[in-house]
């Protein structure tokens, strides 16, 4: 009998490295979460309403999918007052102040503002502005 010689089958080698490589980049990537985390885990889901300010129609509902892959409970989101905020606004509803500083952080943002209310079931209203943009295109 013949043996082969192992240089015969370089297409083989290499569609099995190839495949080894493949499946290696999967399993990483299923194990590893893609997309935004939040900073500071709360104790109890924070409870968010999303105003569209800004002008862009489908917007807010674009931040939207972005605030729940953080982790984050968004209940309403409908069109603010007007359309013209320049910086998206973050408005704590309740008397703890920790709800507005988390999503504030999570979005990068310093515009907040206390403003507690009757809503009992809204944590933070969230004003989405112009610049919500950078949260919502691909990178």
């Amino acid at each position: 009998m013949l043996k082969k010689s192992r240089n015969e089958s370089p297409v083989l080698d290499w569609s099995l490295g190839l495949l080894f490589v493949l499946i290696a980049a999967l399993a990483v990537s299923a194990a590893v979460r893609v997309g935004p985390q939040a900073i500071v885990k709360p104790k109890q889901p924070i409870r968010i309403q999303l105003w569209n300010g800004s002008g862009r129609s489908g917007l807010a509902a674009e931040l939207a999918s972005y605030l729940r892959d953080g982790g984050f409970d968004v209940l309403e989101v409908a069109n603010a007052d007007r359309s013209d905020y320049r910086a998206t606004l973050v408005v704590n509803r309740t008397q703890n102040p920790e709800p507005a500083k988390v999503i504030a952080e999570y979005l990068g943002t310093s515009h907040v503002i206390q403003q507690a209310g009757s809503q009992e079931l809204i944590d933070v209203t969230v004003i989405v502005g112009r610049d919500a943009r950078r949260w919502t295109q691909p990178h």
